[in-house]
């Protein structure tokens, strides 16, 4: 059998390969390096890899880097060079080099493969680019969603103070506040810069602190709030549903658990386990008045999103206080909600 050349088989690469003596005098250049570099073998071969090319490969680092091969260094990775080639331009090249030894002789030489990476180069930037601008875009939009909302809330805040009908203003008041909610989220995900997701932990603390304080317009510090919500990455259209849930919670305990500016306390308590999430809202009043003006209607809302998130929800109350536990399952492997 012939024994193949291996400078033979690199004649088939459509890299460039060359091929160096120690002092950096081209030994080999295949096909594709003459080729890409419009240059012939044999004006090539024998010359220094400095000398070739007007000097365009004379660069310092790149032959400090090639002589450290010789001395005890195994390769060079990734080392980007910009070259001018006269038929096509400036191009982008990456060059990996390693020492080879030739069989039947003791002579080390340098392996330099140098790849042509101008498109890669330019679609990654072109790329980075456009993943920029659509950013800006979704902010933009993120922001105008945001500032729409609290628009909305404004008037129908200014609608309510016109009925002399206390149910229907406190209903008005419901809906403000349902969509305050989702104005938060926005706030949120405009401050992260993100449209994507929001951290539950800034996220559901700040939204229960902002509907005490708007229901207790007063400055009525009976209430005392405390939170206990592990950081975790809320996708915004999960956040959405979970916060008006929370939303919904809070406000019938602040609202209803403690008449007559009774004192209490409200807990809100987000946990993850394995494939699953647990939301928890408690307080210590009165326990559930199925006589007050909404009932039903918050606990349907409540069961419906959670219904939608693929959740389960249970209720405890009593007169030492009510109790809601929704448990949504959870995938971790995507951080993402099932179903």
């Amino acid at each position: 059998m012939t024994e193949v050349d291996p400078l033979d088989l690199v004649e088939t690469i459509r890299e460039s390969i060359l091929v160096l003596e120690p002092d950096l005098t081209i030994a080999f250049a295949n096909r594709s390096f003459c080729d890409t570099f419009s240059v012939a073998s044999k004006e090539t071969v024998g010359r220094k890899l400095y000398e070739i090319g007007d000097g365009q490969w004379d660069i310092p680092k790149l032959r400090a880097s090639l002589g450290t091969i010789i001395s005890g260094r195994s390769t060079i990775e990734g080392f980007e060079v910009e070259y001018f080639v006269a038929s096509s331009g400036r191009r982008t090249m990456v060059l990996n080099a390693r020492k080879v030894y030739r069989r039947g002789a003791q002579l080390q030489q340098i392996l330099l493969a140098i790849e042509d990476v101008t498109e890669r180069s330019k679609l990654e930037r072109e790329h980075a680019a456009a993943h920029e601008r659509i950013a800006i875009l979704l902010q933009e939009l993120t922001h105008r969603v945001k500032n729409s909302l609290q628009v909305i809330v404004s008037m129908i805040m200014i609608e309510s103070r016109t009925l002399k009908s206390g149910e229907g203003r406190a209903a008005l008041e419901r809906v403000s506040h349902r969509i305050a909610a989702i104005g938060h989220l926005y706030s949120k995900l405009s401050n992260s810069n993100s449209v994507e997701a929001v951290d539950a932990a800034t996220y559901l603390d700040e939204l229960c602190r902002d509907l005490i304080a708007s229901v207790r317009t007063d400055g009525d510090p009976s209430i005392v709030l405390t939170t206990d919500i592990e950081s975790e990455l809320l996708p915004t259209d999960l956040a959405i549903p979970i916060g008006l849930i929370v939303n919904e919670l809070v406000t019938n305990a602040v609202k209803y658990a403690f008449p007559g500016g009774a004192k209490g306390a409200v807990t809100v308590t987000l946990k993850r386990t394995a494939g699953q999430l647990f939301l928890t809202v408690a307080d210590d009043g009165r326990g559930l008045d199925p006589q007050r003006a909404d009932s039903g209607l918050g606990a349907r809302l409540v069961d419906g999103l959670a219904h939608q998130l693929g959740g389960k929800v249970e209720r405890d109350s009593d007169n030492q206080g009510t109790t809601v536990r929704l448990n949504l399952p959870w995938r971790e492997a995507s951080q993402d909600f099932a179903g």
